[in-house]
């Protein structure tokens, strides 16, 4: 395997920790997103008049979480997807003072016509320079619980009579609804390349601090504090809203097993009912003293199998 290209180095803020004590999701996301970014302009790839570069497909998967002051290094290359109409690229994240690795991606960026907000081919790139950074996905960075097989399409219609409970504070299944604020967006009053749509579900409102959201903190029937940790994601994003859009999404289970469940939200804009994009997530249940991964609660797995939605998966 060719040698991954380094791309970024940062160091872990208190500012990007959440309710579970580690680094958000979002700010994964953004670092990874931010690498592709750069390793496109090294290739001299942009967007001409009336177009746009949009990561289309994000897939991560965690291995190690991260604290305040943890340094990391971006580390990445291109790869080639069957059928891909974009440009995509592989990339990890490392803790740069023990070389673990705390997360992969595949990333695939497509140019978008912005006025149809159709996909168009990519011009001609230089075949040389693309193979100097041509990488192979190792079996660490690969999907494990999710596929990256294309998504059904499916309606706001067609989910609203399925999952009509409103979701709770910190829940992961239910309906929400979120309003694009002008600091999510770029300077043409859309929705930043580096924010995910899920990111905009649960995002802190302005004045509240990152650490008091995330994913609720419960208690088991032994007492021990849990809550459930993202293992994998794929995100895709069709569309993007723009400054003070409505979006609504609807989330349910898709599948489960003893420790962990898969989650699908699907992200509509609230007016119109166009299907902005879909967030796929594995996530395991965590004992967050213990940091290990623990059995779902009775209860709580009774009622994950009562609701799932298998025929979505």
């Amino acid at each position: 395997m060719k040698s991954l290209t380094l791309l970024n180095q940062s160091v872990v803020s208190e500012s990007e920790i959440d309710s579970l004590g580690h680094m958000n999701v979002r700010f994964y996301v953004a670092r990874a997103a931010n690498a592709h970014s750069a390793l496109l302009k090294k290739l001299g790839v942009n967007a001409g008049e009336g177009q746009s570069l949009r990561r289309t497909d994000t897939y991560n998967r965690f291995h190690k979480e991260q604290f305040e002051g943890a340094k990391l290094s971006v580390l990445g290359g291109l790869v080639a997807l069957p059928g891909n109409s974009g440009i995509s690229g592989y990339y990890e994240i490392r803790n740069s003072d023990t070389d673990e690795v705390a997360a992969a991606f595949i990333i695939t960026v497509c140019l978008i016509d912005l006025k149809t907000d159709a996909i168009i081919p990519l011009p001609a790139l230089n075949e040389a320079e693309l193979a100097k950074y041509e990488v192979e996905i190792p079996a660490h960075g690969k999907p494990r619980s999710l596929s990256l097989a294309p998504l059904q399409q499916v309606t706001m219609a067609e989910l609203a009579p399925l999952i009509a409970n409103q979701a709770e504070p910190g829940s992961i299944t239910g309906r929400m609804e979120a309003v694009v604020l002008a600091d999510d967006c770029d300077a043409a009053g859309q929705l930043r390349a580096d924010i995910d749509l899920m990111f905009v579900m649960f995002r802190p409102q302005p004045g509240v601090l990152l650490k008091e959201i995330g994913p609720t903190l419960q208690r088991d029937e032994h007492g021990r504090r849990y809550s459930f940790a993202m293992m994998e994601i794929r995100s895709i994003n069709w569309h993007r809203p723009k400054s003070h859009d409505s979006i609504v999404s609807y989330s349910a289970d898709v599948a489960y097993g003893e420790k962990w469940r898969q989650t699908r939200r699907w992200m509509f804009d609230k007016h119109s009912g166009l299907l902005l994009g879909v967030s796929d997530n594995a996530a395991v249940c965590m004992d967050l003293d213990a940091r290990r991964a623990i059995p779902i609660p009775i209860g709580l797995r009774e009622t994950i199998e009562r609701d799932c939605l298998a025929n979505y998966a």
